[in-house]
């Protein structure tokens, strides 16, 4: 019997597919215990293993030499960002990896983000609790009211398997008008076309050298005067200093970050106290259905390789 070293988090379902095809599934590290192996630890648990699947411990050259009997590597990632590609294409080891496992999930986190901001949602929740029902003299709806959704435009820049299953949930769920900028993607806009154009501007871009602060203060001064702005993208993307400022100054009606340049966000930040800014601790991708989604998709493709067919999710 082959054994596979599991330390994703993983479906029982998955394990379960695992072990009809062979396999003798050690379920360790991050997806049981919450800790990361260290290198020791992961080479004492996966010694002897045919397969691994990983999600945060790290596989590199000095982990596959320890490995002689390995002969597949999956990672429950939306890229093989942990493991060492090179290494195990000279080694004959195919890498498979999980693109798109948890899409649907940033999307619809995105929807309510805007939905929080438009109509004050979590702004009203902490008046309530922290002050009670007026707001001074005044009725709560004169304070927490904003547009409705319908008939708006969104601008989404980046437009892969996220921003397409937020165009779909934004047009066909809330009537917006939607646009998008995305160099790989036909029929797009320019990035300063879009947002002189849109209400709402949600980034689904990846974060590389080129994109780091995309949204600058130039960029901010572009966009119309009450409009929002949604990242949940990755951390850097935002000149969060220019986003801060325009708030401050009202510039904009407001915006939602789950992403920093520096996470955790250092208790200290001037984003905690910048107004009509709402903030969330890189939960986007965290839906609970996200490890079946990636327990499927690997299992699907392992399935495949004993199969002798071409893999679908090869790194």
């Amino acid at each position: 019997m082959r054994k596979a070293c599991v330390t994703a988090e993983f479906t029982d379902e998955g394990v379960s597919r695992l072990e009809s095809l062979g396999y003798q599934a050690l379920r360790t590290g991050w997806g049981t215990t919450r800790q990361a192996l260290d290198r020791d630890g992961y080479l004492a648990a996966a010694s002897g293993s045919a397969l691994l699947v990983t999600e945060i411990e790290v596989v590199d050259a000095a982990l596959l030499d320890a490995l002689p009997d390995l002969r597949l590597v999956a990672t429950a990632r939306g890229g093989p960002v942990n493991v060492d590609l090179e290494a195990c294409a000279a080694r004959g080891i195919p890498v498979i990896f999980t693109p798109a496992r948890n899409a649907d999930s940033v999307a619809d986190f995105v929807l309510g983000m805007l939905l929080c901001l438009a109509r004050g949602i979590s702004a009203a929740d902490r008046h309530l609790r922290d002050e009670g029902w007026h707001v001074g003299d005044e009725l709560p709806y004169l304070h927490f009211r904003g547009p409705e959704l319908a008939g708006r435009t969104l601008g989404i820049v980046g437009y892969g398997a996220v921003g397409r299953r937020v165009a779909q949930r934004a047009r066909e769920g809330f009537g917006m008008r939607v646009v998008f900028s995305d160099p790989f993607a036909d029929g797009g806009l320019e990035l300063d076309d879009l947002l002189d154009q849109s209400d709402v501007v949600s980034l689904h871009c990846p974060r590389l050298p080129g994109t780091r602060d995309l949204i600058d203060a130039a960029a901010l001064a572009r966009m119309r005067p009450g409009s929002y702005l949604i990242n949940t993208a990755g951390g850097g993307i935002v000149d969060e200093d220019a986003l801060a400022g325009a708030l401050a100054r009202g510039a904009l009606a407001g915006a939602a970050l789950d992403v920093f340049a520096t996470e955790p966000l250092p208790r200290d930040s001037p984003l905690l106290s910048t107004p009509n800014l709402l903030l969330t601790p890189h939960l986007a991708g965290a839906a609970l259905d996200v490890v079946r989604h990636h327990s499927d998709m690997i299992c699907d493709d392992v399935e495949r390789w004993h199969r002798g067919e071409p893999l679908r999710h090869r790194a």
